[in-house]
């Protein structure tokens, strides 16, 4: 992904932060997880794999957007994740999500329902 393409999947990001270069490597190098990234819906109880990456990969430039945090914070903060990638790009994904998050929209928890009535037939 490229920055362009970043800013047109996300409209929301400030236009100050656009021509920042750290938004263009940010682009490059999260194009992947921010892809499947989307803003969780105001009404839901439970986000999946791309709401938390929404929210914690776009999350500080909108928080930047509603006047929450300072620019330079905001900045420091794409620094700190592309930091915690370089030092563990294999398991990055991984600790932007909750650990009862399903990996997409079509994960549900009915999975484990199965596994708990294999069980109870069984017994």
């Amino acid at each position: 992904m490229d920055v362009q393409e970043l800013i047109e999947k996300f409209p929301e990001i400030p236009a100050d932060l656009r021509g920042e270069s750290i938004l263009s490597r940010f682009a490059e190098v999260f194009g992947e997880l921010l892809q499947v990234a989307s803003n969780p819906s105001e009404s839901s109880t439970r986000n999946n794999a791309g709401n938390h990456y929404y929210l914690k990969l776009i999350g500080p430039m909108s928080m930047y957007s509603y006047g929450l945090c300072t620019r330079a914070r905001v900045l420091i903060q794409l620094r700190e994740l592309l930091d915690r990638y370089e030092a563990d790009p294999k398991g990055f994904a991984a600790s932007l999500r909750a650990k009862d998050a399903p990996q997409s929209d079509t994960d549900t928890d009915d999975e484990s329902d199965d596994d708990t009535g294999d069980a109870a037939e069984s017994s």
